[in-house]
């Protein structure tokens, strides 16, 4: 068997993925209760390919997702530091006013989605749906939610607006996931509502219903909004 196959073999990928989730999971929990105090360098990749028993692309792959939620930070010949974290109260966005942003532009973009997405778009917010739906924590609901709505603003095909929602996973990313309220809510007791209410706006998308994506969008929105300001 070629080494090409080998490492795409169901086995391999599953084992993959189950090193990828525990190292992120590890590393930022270290980071967020000060065993890694920021500034300070991490293990490089092969120690922690060797801690972990992952191979070295699992790791970077890893880390390269800590860089991009800002938690470390590269640099050529140097190795791997903890970035200084924001503190609370700073100019990060408020998931409120994230909503409120989102309400006033979002429930029109399936007129555009519907005229300019092509299959492969309509996938890619299949396969969001469905990794929201199989989420086993609050972080990876989270991403796989933002996922898909940058998926569905993908299919716009207008670079100005997927950057739009770029910034705002970027800056839920750096929130930790947090709501107004302190702790989230289990997995288990948003996960399948949020995906029906999802759902609805994929399906619509995807029969090119512009006027129904607009309205689950909205209901969505407005549904998410009064959550969020009741906590």
């Amino acid at each position: 068997m070629l080494q090409e196959d080998v490492l795409s073999s169901p086995g391999v990928r599953e084992k993959s993925e189950r090193d990828a989730q525990a190292i992120y999971r590890d590393l930022k929990a270290a980071i967020m209760n000060g065993s890694f105090e920021a500034g300070s360098r991490l293990p490089t990749e092969r120690a922690l390919a060797d801690r972990f028993g992952a191979a070295r692309n699992t790791v970077r792959k890893t880390m390269n997702q800590l860089v991009e939620e800002g938690l470390i930070e590269r640099h050529v010949g140097r190795g791997t530091f903890v970035a200084e974290r924001k503190p609370s109260g700073s100019d990060e966005y408020s998931l409120t006013e994230l909503l409120e942003a989102r309400l006033l532009f979002e429930p029109s973009l399936p007129d555009l989605v519907v005229e300019r997405a092509s299959p492969e778009h309509i996938v890619e917010m299949e396969k969001s749906l469905e990794a929201m739906r199989q989420a086993a924590s609050w972080s990876e609901f989270k991403e796989a939610k933002y996922a898909l709505h940058l998926a569905i603003a993908r299919g716009s095909r207008n670079r100005f607006i997927v950057s739009i929602f770029e910034q705002i996973l970027q800056s839920r990313r750096r929130a930790g996931w947090g709501r107004p309220g302190g702790h989230p809510s289990p997995v288990s007791a948003v996960r399948e509502t949020a995906y029906r209410d999802n759902l609805k706006i994929v399906e619509a998308l995807k029969n090119r219903d512009s006027a129904a994506a607009r309205e689950a969008i909205r209901e969505y929105l407005l549904r998410t909004l009064s959550s969020a300001s009741s906590d």
